[in-house]
């Protein structure tokens, strides 16, 4: 095997190949989320809650109060301060999600210069941008903020663990559980495992290993506290509870998609593109949707394993105990990260992946003649980025001025369910969505109710159903966007299925006038029509 250069060999400042790499990135990620020169694409996702959540705050509504969600408010707060000062535009969101993967791709330079060197330091990043990029990063939600923060405090950690770097880290993880709970817990453990791996390294000093442990742990917390316990307290704490540690604990788990039976469940199935398209044309599809989905699945959790085989087997050979120490720093964070994971699909893989592509690419090079091979792989993938800008832009769009703004549509079926309901809705309408919030945003709509989704399961216990049948009676909206799956007879709902109250009002008070056929994108096999019903006269 060959060895990998030591940090010592690395450049220590921003060179001009570091500037041209950030700057073709950024012309990447832009064409991915703009139409040339400045029309923002839309893009249908889990962003749109917390945006949704952030049009109800800064109409004057408290968050965990007046409407629930899972997650504390650090993602709604950005967006609000977002829309304060710009407005509720689209092109906002996706500066946004512009800046979030930057963030990323910086982060991956960072991890990146530290353990690897010449065009490696660049490959990490590259593959992160070419590989599940469009069909897995473009996402503005409240998971990448957090995953972003909680790398931050594992950066911080890669040269030195100081007092003053500890502190710091925690106190990022911290920030961390201002947008996901779980990732700062999460992001410490990983931590922390590290420090007690590195303390045994150097012959384990408890006295040692607990001031660190201190040093990290109590940063974390007070900032906990000094972000959240305000929100709490306007909410009341029982509301908060329930919101952030109840529910996720008795209900979230109850979604397909929020639980470990999700693992594989978004491979895509070949048989299917081939009874759409021909045999050459399905192989290239399965090539472009499909291999991202299958490499992020190989990628996590097991290059991590093999890191430590590796380690294990070279014991006491050229690798620096520098460098041996971050790698290990990322393998246990990264490992931390996946096993944090309430839902492992390969977005959600893919959201907390950089420290396992790192270690991928370093493992890559240890493999004899590789040196040789890098440029050539970076090159290629260089060119498929290129490629993908190309096509991103070539490709025919339909446009439509929106509330929020002008935006450019790739999905015909998006679009058609825009351009729909942008005819039949004003802005400020009172609007109700069953299933996810796709319209309050690009419309500017509001809901009347505390809750932006509801599903057929213990998912959405019966006395949040209650409440959104009294909010419909207290303020029914003129259309209802609901859920066909959800229209049935009480005897073929199955045990935790509470939609009963909330089909009978529907079914009652309004008559279905539209329907999107195959329309839907959050669903295992995201195939499932929404109805639109109308408020009977």
């Amino acid at each position: 095997m060959q060895e990998s250069q030591d940090e010592s060999n690395l450049p220590a400042s921003f060179t001009w190949k570091d500037a041209v790499f950030f700057s073709a990135a950024l012309l990447f990620i832009y064409s991915q989320l703009f139409q040339l020169p400045f029309t923002p694409i839309y893009f249908d996702g889990d962003h749109l809650i917390p945006i949704s959540n952030a049009m109800r705050m800064l109409d004057g509504e408290v968050m965990h109060r007046d409407f629930f969600h899972f997650a504390p408010p650090g993602t709604e707060l950005i967006y609000a301060a977002l829309f304060s000062i710009f407005g509720v535009k689209v092109w906002v969101l996706n500066i946004a999600i512009v800046l979030l993967t930057i963030a990323q791709v910086w982060l991956l330079w960072i991890f990146s210069r530290q353990v690897l060197s010449g065009s490696g330091v660049y490959l990490p990043a590259v593959i992160f941008l070419t590989v599940g990029f469009r069909q897995m990063g473009i996402d503005g939600s409240y998971r990448l903020f957090s995953v972003v923060f909680a790398l931050a405090g594992i950066a911080v950690l890669m040269n030195r663990r100081s007092t003053r770097n500890l502190i710091l880290a925690g106190g990022l993880c911290g920030l961390a559980s201002f947008f996901v709970q779980p990732r700062g817990l999460v992001g410490i453990a990983g931590i922390s495992v590290f420090l007690l791996w590195e303390n045994y390294q150097n012959g384990f000093n408890v006295k040692s290993l607990l001031k660190s442990g201190l040093y990290l742990t109590l940063p974390f917390i007070l900032v906990i506290i000094v972000t959240q316990s305000y929100f709490a307290w306007q909410a009341g704490l029982g509301n908060y509870y329930f919101d952030l540690v109840t529910f996720l604990r008795k209900h979230y788990p109850h979604d397909p998609l929020n639980n470990e039976f999700s693992y594989f469940s978004d491979v895509p199935g070949f048989g299917k593109y081939l009874e759409t398209m021909s045999s050459q044309a399905a192989v290239f599809r399965f090539i472009r949707a499909g291999l991202p989905v299958i490499f992020y699945y190989a990628l996590i959790p097991l290059t991590y394993f093999v890191l430590l085989f590796v380690i294990w087997k070279r014991k006491g050979s050229s690798v620096s105990p520098d460098l041996k120490a971050k790698l290990v720093l990322l393998c246990f964070a990264g490992l931390a990260l996946a096993g944090g994971i309430s839902a492992p699909t390969a977005t959600r893989i893919y959201h907390v992946a950089i420290p396992g592509i790192v270690i991928f690419v370093w493992l890559f090079k240890q493999i004899p003649f590789t040196a040789k091979l890098t440029p050539i792989c970076l090159f290629l993938l260089v060119l498929l980025g290129f490629s993908y800008a190309v096509q991103r832009q070539a490709i025919a769009k339909d446009q439509i001025d929106l509330p929020a703004g002008n935006a450019a549509f790739i999905s015909k079926d998006s679009f058609g369910k825009i351009e729909w309901m942008n005819a039949h809705t004003e802005r400020g309408d009172t609007f109700y969505e069953a299933f996810h919030p796709s319209f309050y945003f690009p419309l500017h709509l509001k809901n009347p109710t505390p809750f932006y989704l509801v599903r057929d399961s213990e998912y959405t216990p019966y006395f949040q159903v209650e409440s959104i049948v009294a909010a419909l009676e207290k303020d029914p909206p003129n259309l209802i966007v609901w859920e066909g799956t959800y229209s049935k007879p009480v005897g073929e709902r199955m045990p935790g299925d509470n939609m009963e109250p909330l089909w009978q009002f529907v079914s009652t008070n309004y008559e279905q006038i539209e329907e999107f056929k195959g329309a839907g994108e959050f669903t295992l096999t995201s195939e499932r029509d929404s109805e639109v019903w109308e408020l009977k006269k």
